[in-house]
């Protein structure tokens, strides 16, 4: 797992730290043997438990958009088949293959998933291991994935906010930028550029937070502001439009994103609009910085041209809540993510250390 690489800026990291977890929205339930994901299409106005007990509930959760945010959908779909394997008495290593790639399927773009169940096939592969033990180890290595990924998370918002207290040295309060939701909504803990913005919140380096309403899936109103409303966060609510004049006209320190998939290069691909504020950015002189845990690094593909993007149905446009805003005949173009070139990025801050583009690609173990 990704916790032999952990690199901890300016540790330990003191107990302290986010320790109040009571107003942190929680993602799913999981006590070992079931498990209920929240369902965020009917956010903010029903919270309301999905339960999935297997390979097909959690592809259709992901699929559907019940479940997004990839460290969350990797997590869902490790679950979803370590339920199955819990149910199994032994092993058929071609089966899990397949499930692997039909998981994989649900959301192409985003690699936490595909990082985190590729991860069992050295053991399938294995021709020292019996088959029981196979499948000891791939129960093992499925729960590790849910496990892990909190005390990742962890370390990934503190080496954030250290970066972001070295950056602005002379600020006791930060006004900053993000968009689409990054929050516990998007993980099992507290989140990626959200989770950094709880962070600076909780030690009182917070001035503000624009968030963006994040269209056409809305992630940013529905989701990101209700997890700030629920922790008392000081935000306000933008459109996608706004961002430029935002900037322009109030002191905007950082955007902080999170991150789908990023490339060896440090090219970044993010929900659609990410883009955009990185050029603008640029023209303003704002930090732009990705939250990233490692499992969002794609170590087999050089830049973001490889990235395969992921389009979504028309009628996601064209309707909100299944209420036509447009004619439905009408031609759509829906990308659901876009790349952000690594030139345009100030760093890349991770669980194993924060780096510029150009240093991002020693550390990545081949």
């Amino acid at each position: 797992m990704s916790l032999k690489i952990n690199k901890i800026v300016n540790g330990p990291i003191p107990d302290s730290f986010l320790s109040n977890e009571s107003k942190r929205l929680e993602s799913l339930k999981f006590d070992g043997q079931s498990l209920e994901v929240l369902d965020q299409l009917l956010l903010p106005h029903e919270f309301n438990y999905i339960p999935i007990r297997n390979v097909s509930d959690a592809f259709a959760v992901i699929k559907s958009m019940q479940v997004r945010g990839a460290p969350l959908i990797a997590v869902v779909g490790s679950l979803g088949l370590l339920l199955e394997l819990q149910n199994s008495s032994e092993i058929n290593s071609e089966d899990i293959r397949k499930k692997i790639e039909y998981l994989i399927s649900s959301r192409p773009t985003a690699v936490d998933l595909r990082n985190s169940l590729n991860g069992l096939l050295p053991i399938l592969d294995s021709q020292e291991d019996s088959d029981e033990m196979k499948l000891i180890k791939c129960r093992k290595y499925l729960l590790e994935v849910y496990s892990s990924e909190k005390l990742q998370n962890r370390i990934l918002v503190w080496n954030a906010y250290q970066e972001l207290l070295h950056s602005f040295p002379n600020k006791e309060k930060l006004t900053v930028m993000t968009i689409c939701n990054t929050g516990s909504l998007a993980t099992v803990s507290w989140g990626t550029a959200l989770g950094v913005i709880r962070a600076l919140h909780s030690e009182n380096r917070l001035e503000l937070a624009f968030v963006l309403e994040t269209r056409p899936y809305n992630q940013g109103i529905r989701l990101t502001a209700t997890e700030l409303l629920h922790g008392g966060v000081p935000f306000k609510l933008i459109t996608d439009s706004m961002a430029a004049w935002a900037m322009k006209n109030h002191q905007v320190d950082c955007v902080l994103t999170g991150a789908d998939n990023v490339a060896r290069n440090g090219d970044t691909a993010n929900k659609i609009g990410t883009y955009m504020l990185a050029v603008l950015c640029k023209h303003h002189n704002i930090n732009f910085y990705p939250v990233v845990p490692f499992t969002t690094i794609n170590k087999n593909i050089e830049t973001g041209n490889e990235i395969r993007i992921e389009e979504r149905p028309a009628g996601e446009m064209l309707q909100v809540n299944g209420v036509p805003v447009g004619n439905l005949q009408c031609p759509v173009w829906n990308p659901a993510f876009d790349v952000t070139p690594a030139h345009l990025i100030t760093k890349i801050l991770t669980d194993f250390g924060n780096w510029t583009p150009e240093q991002l690609k020693a550390q990545i173990p081949k």
